[in-house]
């Protein structure tokens, strides 16, 4: 899975926090990207069986999309704690938590997860 794809899995999943109903449009404004550009990742996240796209535009998570959504947002929220912990502003901990989540590879996560825990 690209590192692009789950930055549109982690859109999707944060506006269905907030909305009933997510498009597409609602996608490219929340990254800022094109329209276009958000369509060329639905229909690549459907191919790969992340997302159905119901007749009226509202995205939905297949069980493997939504698996993949819940574990970007674990890791989200272990960076945020992370930097909070350390003093960092919560937005700005937020913002870099999102970057750590596709930046760093799982078997980096996993090494600090563990030493958190440890």
């Amino acid at each position: 899975m690209s590192k692009m794809l789950d930055r549109y899995l982690y859109a999707i999943r944060t506006l269905k926090e907030k909305y009933l109903c997510v498009r597409a449009v609602d996608v490219a404004h929340y990254l800022g990207f094109s329209k276009a550009s958000v369509s060329i990742a639905i229909r690549q996240m459907r191919d790969q069986g992340l997302i159905e796209v119901e007749p009226d535009g509202n995205l939905l998570f297949t069980a493997l999309g939504k698996n993949r959504s819940d574990l970007l947002g674990s890791r989200v929220c272990f960076f945020q704690q992370l930097l909070a912990d350390a003093g960092v502003e919560p937005s700005q901990a937020l913002q870099d938590a999102i970057s750590f989540s596709w930046e760093m590879s799982e078997a980096s996560f996993e090494a600090f997860r563990a030493m958190r825990t440890g």
